[in-house]
């Protein structure tokens, strides 16, 4: 699969490149990363995310400023980095099948297989060394720029290694990353020390306000707009604030619920230990990995919200299994 992501790409005259809505490291990291390869190539290339304002602390990714929130007007390929399900691109897949090849390239084990060319590679750190193999499977040289996207998206995803699922491989290829010229030293302090005053406020907030319930096992975290407006802080800011609760010695499951701007809800779930939290969230339409997921809902009350997630706690850790990450 390696070898026919990498050919279809090749093939393509014109190479649409697509993050989430909403990016974090990871996706951005993906596409930016082989845009930069294709841009030394001479290959027409275009980077595209939905969402009208991107995150403030990734603008040091290189290419970021070359990012658009509209479609070119032609493409043959579309690369669809991270997403777990293409509706999380913001684009029509109906429509899109009908002008190009669409390949897949994502490491979330609920990936929903939407491409013409999957390579889903779970569980694996980041969407960003999925990416990594890919390119090292077929020689392609990578340039510094192309090797500090990747190296920052798969430290920011695995919160600088702390989660998710990584092995020798991973160090190894952070190491080959570092000598093609990433520098850990900067994208930490980039991605770490970089904190906006609001996002600090926020976590202020969430200190003071969050609950733990089900014998503290559980940690739950409302956040709504009237709070971001309080505090100043943008949707961006909420991103990590759930760690705080997980971070909590008694806490094998947080839960944030984010109020969006049209009153829908975001919601993401941490686990710590023996909870596959993926499969909670898969429940509610949404996706993910062992210990870190998410979902959308459409519901008019968080409380209600919360109350599904319990019920789904409380039916017990077996039903969505005890194997440890």
């Amino acid at each position: 699969m390696f070898e026919a992501a990498w050919k279809a790409i090749e093939k393509a005259r014109n190479i649409l490149l697509v993050s989430h809505v909403n990016p974090d490291c990871d996706t951005l990291g993906c596409s930016l990363a082989i845009y930069d390869i294709l841009q030394k190539t001479g290959k027409n290339s275009y980077l595209f995310n939905a969402t009208s304002e991107l995150p403030r602390k990734l603008r040091f990714l290189p290419h970021f400023d070359e990012i658009r929130s509209f479609l070119p007007a032609k493409f043959d390929a579309v690369v669809v980095c991270d997403c777990a399900r293409f509706d999380r691109t913001g684009m029509d897949i109906a429509a899109v099948r009908n002008e190009a090849e669409i390949i897949n390239i994502d490491h979330h084990l609920t990936n929903s297989n939407f491409g013409d060319i999957n390579l889903v590679i779970s569980p694996n750190a980041s969407a960003c060394m999925v990416a990594y193999e890919m390119l090292k499977q077929n020689g392609v040289e990578l340039t510094s720029k192309a090797a500090s996207c990747l190296y920052a998206g798969t430290v920011d995803d695995t919160g600088f290694f702390a989660y998710g699922a990584m092995d020798a491989s991973t160090f190894a290829n952070m190491s080959e990353l570092v000598t093609l010229g990433a520098d850990p030293v900067f994208i930490s302090k980039q991605l770490k020390q970089s904190v906006p005053l609001a996002r600090f406020r926020l976590r202020e907030y969430v200190s003071k306000s969050f609950d733990l319930l089900r014998n503290g096992m559980v940690g739950l975290v409302f956040i709504r707009q009237e709070d971001l407006k309080r505090t100043g802080a943008k949707r961006e800011d909420t991103e990590d604030i759930i760690n705080l609760v997980r971070d909590i010695v008694s806490v094998e499951m947080a839960v944030m619920i984010l109020e969006e701007e049209d009153g829908s809800f975001k919601i993401s779930l941490r686990s710590k230990n023996s909870l596959d939290i993926s499969k909670i969230a898969l429940k509610f339409g949404g996706g993910g990995h062992f210990g870190s997921a998410g979902f959308e809902s459409s519901m008019t009350r968080a409380e209600d919200i919360a109350q599904m997630i319990l019920n789904e706690f409380d039916k017990g850790i077996k039903e969505y299994g005890t194997q440890k990450q």
